[in-house]
């Protein structure tokens, strides 16, 4: 490293091998992104069931094009 690398990284005050804390605001901002995209996979796993249900007054027997022909 030069002395420039030197210089910028004593100002920065950031450690050579990338061992800074994150921080408490960065952690919860984090933690609320995977919260928040836990609940989007949540609710779209329960539309997508309910949408494989059949309509009302629709007869749940009738074959659709992703049903196999019965022999």
């Amino acid at each position: 490293m030069t002395m420039l690398d030197f210089a910028i990284l004593a100002t920065q005050e950031i450690d050579p091998e990338g061992n800074q804390p994150i921080g408490w605001l960065a952690g919860l901002y984090t933690l609320a992104l995977f919260i928040v995209i836990g609940l989007l996979l949540w609710s779209f796993t329960k539309m997508a069931k309910k949408a494989r249900q059949p309509w009302e007054g629709e007869d749940a027997d009738t074959p659709t094009d992703e049903d196999p022909p019965k022999p």
